[in-house]
């Protein structure tokens, strides 16, 4: 008798609890949103990746500079090599090699500068983003927001997404 009574506020409880948690999952709000859709369709993010376009531009045309001059350096070498003096060709051979040097660093260094323009856009960006998440978050009731991506999320309804938000307050 006190084992079937024990099994019943046991069963009881075990109701009780499956029921508090279904109401509590209907109470919850998700959200999900796509940050490469919002990056994409941005009109300031646009705006963002055509100043760093024109950044890399500028950085980039020291290396075209140089590499210019080698291309002719080794053009002449080509075309007159076997008729100049040999102090002249060897001057021209040393600054090729040395040419051939600074554009290799030249290169090297231009590579980790758009590395790091590109990590400091990525890293305003998402700043920007999760400011906005924030705040659609707190004015229409969000519980958990993912990021599509980020989360492994399989399938989601598309009343979930809020990524059109996202777009709508960055612009």
């Amino acid at each position: 008798m006190k084992r079937l009574f024990v099994l019943s506020v046991l069963v009881f409880f075990i109701i009780c609890f499956m029921g508090i948690q279904d109401v509590s999952a209907q109470a919850m709000k998700i959200g999900v949103f796509e940050v490469q859709k919002v990056m994409r369709e941005s009109k300031t993010f646009e705006g963002y990746r055509q100043d760093l376009v024109k950044q890399i531009e500028a950085k980039r045309k020291p290396l075209r500079d140089r590499e210019e001059s080698a291309r002719l350096t080794e053009e002449k070498l080509r075309k007159e090599g076997e008729k100049l003096p040999v102090n002249e060709r060897r001057t021209l051979e040393e600054r090729l090699a040395n040419d051939a040097r600074d554009i290799r660093r030249l290169r090297e260094d231009f590579e980790v500068e758009v590395r790091k323009l590109d990590t400091q856009l990525a890293q305003k960006a998402l700043g920007m983003i999760s400011g906005v998440i924030k705040n659609i978050a707190e004015k229409e009731g969000y519980t958990v927001i993912f990021e599509r991506s980020a989360a492994g999320i399989a399938y989601f309804k598309d009343t979930v997404d809020i990524t059109g938000k996202i777009i709508q307050q960055i612009k």
